[in-house]
């Protein structure tokens, strides 16, 4: 969508709030959680922000546990809340466009793993599988209202994911 195409269609979406400044804040809210574009990807936008998580993460692998936590933290609550403003956009329940969930998971898992590619591309590619299959209870959370039920399920997929591979790396290697 070209940036004419998307300041039109926040224009018309805005008009139904009396505030100005709230345009600037769903053009916001949109550009946050489709990551800068990266959910317009015509193909395959989850994995591309998939990856995008695992660039994220590669400055921070470094910090400490508790201010990892608070960035973690930090990047969920801003997820909630541009979700839930950019589904109302897009007109649909966890719209392909958001992808700032999978950069989140991503971001998560990637931390707990082994610091090696191996272990970080399988971290990407076991929570890509949870995220699609969504095993019980994951679709569960998915119908949570808003952002929430955006950004929760995508940790729980998260949290699938590190149990798997801890596994695999405690039974198996």
């Amino acid at each position: 969508m070209t940036s004419s195409g998307l300041d039109r269609k926040i224009t018309s979406f805005t008009t139904k709030f009396r505030n100005p400044l709230k345009g600037y804040f769903v053009k916001w809210a949109v550009w946050i959680s489709t990551c800068g574009g990266i959910g317009y990807f015509p193909r395959f936008p989850g994995t591309i922000g998939s990856i995008a998580g695992l660039m994220l993460f590669l400055p921070f692998r470094a910090l400490p546990l508790f201010p990892y936590l608070v960035v973690l933290i930090a990047l969920f609550f801003l997820g909630v809340w541009t979700s839930n403003i950019s589904e109302r956009f897009f007109k649909r329940k966890d719209a392909s466009h958001i992808v700032i969930d999978e950069v989140l998971a991503v971001f998560f898992v990637s931390y707990f793993l082994p610091q090696t590619w191996s272990w970080l591309l399988a971290g990407l590619i076991v929570f890509r599988v949870f995220d699609i299959v969504k095993p019980p209870p994951i679709k569960i959370f998915e119908k949570l209202p808003g952002g929430w039920g955006v950004m929760v399920d995508d940790v729980i997929a998260a949290l699938y994911s590190l149990g798997l591979l801890h596994l695999v790396r405690v039974f198996v290697l």
